[in-house]
């Protein structure tokens, strides 16, 4: 499909190249699945890198094979979905890595999702910011212009839980301990965005456990499946 019709960035655009802009890997996995664990322990290396942005986004799609993954939520199997279609090889598994919402890799293959990162850093990208009002405490999205984008993007919010520990009692991964990192656990749309510079609020953030959960914004092109390429992002730190 077209740059135009998808809404991509076009080939005008230039890259924004300092600061470096963070990559989102977005990891599909489930507590069903007997092959997510070295995915979900290489999410340790993915934390330690600059400039990535790691969520683990738990599905229910192997719920049936014994043990109800307690971290999943409905939204994610579609999610997945959406880029599937969007890649046009309509293929979803566990564990997938999907890269700033374009470059697909098998979650557990190293040398394939570090491909995937390189690749999306090479990629035209929107380097947006998180600023914390002084007096309110809220926090603000800024969004620069990019120079020849076409279509729309609009700005996600996802909350997330630092850390779960979870003993798994049945299923295919019966008897492990499993630690998962980075999960998601809730969305909102912030509003959306056509390429010109622009500002968003963010919703009361006051109540977070900056110790445990975090939240991370992302610029996301609306594609004509559901959601596409992300074009920048920003993980909000508390207390900054």
């Amino acid at each position: 499909m077209s740059l135009a019709l998808t809404g991509m960035v076009s080939a005008h655009a230039q890259p924004q190249t300092a600061p470096a802009t963070p990559v989102v890997l977005e990891l599909f996995t489930s507590q069903g699945c007997n092959s997510c664990p070295p995915a979900d322990e290489l999410m340790q290396d993915w934390l330690r890198q600059p400039n990535i942005i790691p969520i683990s986004l738990h599905v229910d799609y192997w719920d049936y094979l014994g043990w109800k993954d307690t971290l999943s939520r409905k939204g994610h199997g579609i999610r997945q979905q959406d880029y599937a279609r969007n890649s046009g090889k309509r293929e979803v598994y566990t564990p997938q890595v999907v890269v700033n919402g374009k470059f697909v890799a098998v979650g557990s293959d190293r040398e394939a999702v570090e491909k995937a990162l390189a690749k999306a850093r090479r990629m035209p990208s929107v380097a947006i910011q998180a600023e914390k009002n002084k007096t309110t405490g809220n926090w603000q999205i800024k969004v620069p212009t990019l120079a020849g984008f076409e279509g729309e993007a609009k700005l996600v919010l996802c909350r997330y839980d630092a850390q779960h520990e979870v003993a798994i009692e049945r299923g295919e991964n019966s008897g492990k301990t499993l630690n998962y990192l980075n999960v998601a656990r809730s969305w909102g749309d912030l509003g959306r965005w056509k390429g010109q510079s622009a500002s968003y609020d963010v919703p009361d953030l006051t109540g977070t456990d900056w110790g445990r959960q975090g939240a991370m914004v992302m610029l996301q092109v609306i594609a004509n499946d559901g959601v596409g390429q992300i074009l920048g992002a920003v993980d909000i730190k508390g207390g900054k």
